[in-house]
């Protein structure tokens, strides 16, 4: 924590105050405002200590937004207190979009300190902003510099909240997102990528929004370059974020690397979560989204495209995310966008939002021997879950299943998207040592953290107990069907050094998306941290070699803009799908030649 603050004596200040601006417009309850500088108010933690008490401070305007949308303006006393632990800057909310203060202008404010979702603010009516003279020089503009350490940035990024900033140059290694965030580092840090078991955090990551007068435009793919800026540090949706002043230049980078293939494979099996891939009609029983036609032909379109074109229309493709069964036939059954044939298995769910789990199938390579989608039951009283009231503060679960097998409903279904089991026969190329290959495999979407806080990880417990059945289910085909040729599939919402993810690798399962080199190990980018959220896990067995596996990176470096853009694969999905080529061994062993 910082050190406790040191303040000024009120007295001293307060008479201070007219001798400097002249006359102030004190009311007749002036006894009860408190005169302090900006420093004073903000304080030196992350709330301020005056939350709820009337003010009067005073600063030079550098940001004026009071006739937008923000309804306000940020002002500056530069210097304050000559420490770097407060913030000299602060926001000031009017309340209505009105033309009050100019940039240059040196104002006092009397109204009420708030903390607006964390938020250091000043609720000031209009005529309480009294502009006391115009043409001041703006304060000077305070380089970024954030800390590596996580800790350590939040503490820097506080401590610059409300204050006019810059940055001489930047690298995005997060794109534009749908709340129009950029995710940068700044140009000079030698960092390319941030990922979250960076060794030394992930607190160099600068976010800039489009909350200010200006936004990044175009919007930025991951590796451009972004030109130096000013702004003002805000704190917004739990993110400090930059608020642009000034336009600065996006200047295009070579666009993501993707590994190629060096041998061809006698199969090959994606991963692929197709987000939010919805039809054109209500389904009363779900809060399903309803698609125009116009949009859901889009959908389907840019990701037939990413299966045809960046998957080579592998032979096994386990998707997540899909409405119905209608939706996955309108997706493979285009003959002009995907040319194999396809055949789908799919189960519904009772996932809230109406979206399930599937497998595509290649039916000139493949006999589908079985299939079932495995329900859980749980004792978890987290809200959480088809059964639960969405409310993890105050959780409530129905009783829906029975634990025990004595009749009685005690337990809540313990998955929204239960995961669907497939046995399988594919047909090998004739090259292979063998001519047909029996193959399991178990498709999931564990629970989202979309209720998680950074203080509580609400979802963790569940998605622990999802990992426990899904190894449970592995235990039971291994009981079954000895050495089986077993793949675990999907979007696990966890990272690798995650307690599910532990729960699976007890069994002897690998990871086989740590066979990526680090570079390009990811499939997901949350607030510039490039991570794996999809997973391609296998039971090694030794007439089957993963000959490698492959992070396909067509969307998660790029803008979201692109999600509307039906002319390009890119962002068909804010998710990149794995791609696994295998062989049968032993398959094309080359010996070097000895020679005397």
């Amino acid at each position: 924590m910082f050190p406790p603050c040191q303040r000024r004596n009120l007295f001293l200040l307060i008479a201070f105050l007219p001798l400097l601006f002249g006359r102030a417009n004190l009311s007749s309850s002036a006894q009860t405002i408190l005169s302090l500088k900006i420093c004073e108010l903000q304080g030196y933690s992350f709330s301020s200590p005056y939350t709820g008490q009337s003010v009067r401070t005073y600063g030079v305007v550098f940001a004026d937004l009071d006739d937008t949308s923000r309804r306000g303006f940020y002002m500056q006393h530069e210097n304050c207190d000559r420490s770097a632990n407060t913030s000299d800057g602060v926001f000031v909310y009017l309340g209505e979009r009105l033309d009050v203060v100019s940039a240059g202008d040196l104002v006092q404010v009397e109204g009420v300190v708030e903390e607006y979702y964390g938020r250091t603010e000043i609720v000031v009516a209009p005529p309480n902003a009294q502009v006391l003279s115009h043409n001041h020089p703006l304060p000077a503009p305070q380089e970024l510099t954030p800390p590596f350490a996580n800790n350590s940035a939040r503490y820097y990024f506080e401590t610059l909240e409300g204050m006019h900033v810059q940055l001489s140059g930047g690298r995005v290694i997060g794109p534009t997102d749908s709340d129009d965030r950029t995710w940068l580092v700044r140009l000079d840090s030698g960092v390319e990528r941030v990922f979250p078991d960076d060794p030394l955090g992930t607190g160099e990551v600068i976010c800039v929004d489009d909350n200010g007068l200006y936004e990044i435009a175009p919007e930025a793919t991951v590796g451009d370059t972004i030109t130096s800026f000013t702004g003002v540090v805000d704190y917004r949706l739990g993110i400090y974020c930059v608020e642009l002043l000034s336009q600065p230049q996006v200047i295009a980078g070579s666009g993501p690397a993707n590994q190629t293939l060096d041998s061809p494979p006698d199969l090959t099996i994606a991963t692929f979560n197709l987000a939010n891939l919805f039809d054109t009609l209500d389904d009363p029983a779900t809060d399903d989204q309803v698609l125009t036609n116009a949009e859901y032909q889009r959908r389907l379109y840019k990701r037939a495209l990413s299966i045809h074109q960046a998957l080579g229309e592998p032979t096994l493709i386990a998707v997540q995310e899909v409405e119905n069964q209608d939706v996955l036939r309108a997706l493979i059954e285009d003959p002009d966008v995907i040319h194999a044939d396809y055949g789908a298995i799919w189960q519904n769910g009772p996932d809230a939002r109406g979206l399930d789990v599937a497998l595509l199938y290649r039916t000139d390579r493949v006999s589908v021997l079985g299939y079932q989608a495995r329900q859980g039951c749980t004792s978890l009283v987290d809200g959480l879950g088809p059964d639960g009231n969405g409310d993890p503060v105050n959780p409530q679960n129905a009783l829906t299943c029975d634990l025990n097998s004595d009749g009685v409903l005690d337990g809540n279904r313990l998955f929204s998207r239960p995961p669907l089991v497939v046995h399988l026969r594919v047909n090998l190329p004739a090259s292979s040592t063998q001519p047909t290959a029996e193959f399991w495999l178990i498709i999931n979407h564990w629970k989202s953290k979309v209720e998680d806080t950074p203080l509580t990880q609400y979802t963790l417990p569940r998605r622990i107990e999802q990992a426990r059945f899904v190894a449970r289910l592995v235990e039971e085909i291994k009981a079954a069907y000895p050495s089986p040729n077993l793949f675990i599939l999907g979007d696990l919402n966890d990272l690798p050094d995650s307690q599910p993810i532990a729960e699976l690798l007890q069994l002897g399962l690998e990871n086989l998306t740590l066979r990526a080199p680090r570079p390009f190990r990811y499939s997901y980018i949350y607030q510039g941290v490039s991570q794996t959220m999809d997973y391609a896990f296998w039971l090694p067995q030794t007439h089957l070699t993963v000959l490698e596996i492959l992070p396909v990176h067509i969307n998660a470096d790029y803008p979201d803009a692109l999600t509307s853009d039906g002319t390009t694969l890119h962002r068909s999905s804010d998710h990149d799908p794995w791609l696994l080529n295998l062989v049968s061994t032993p398959h094309r062993i080359y010996l070097p030649l000895a020679t005397r």
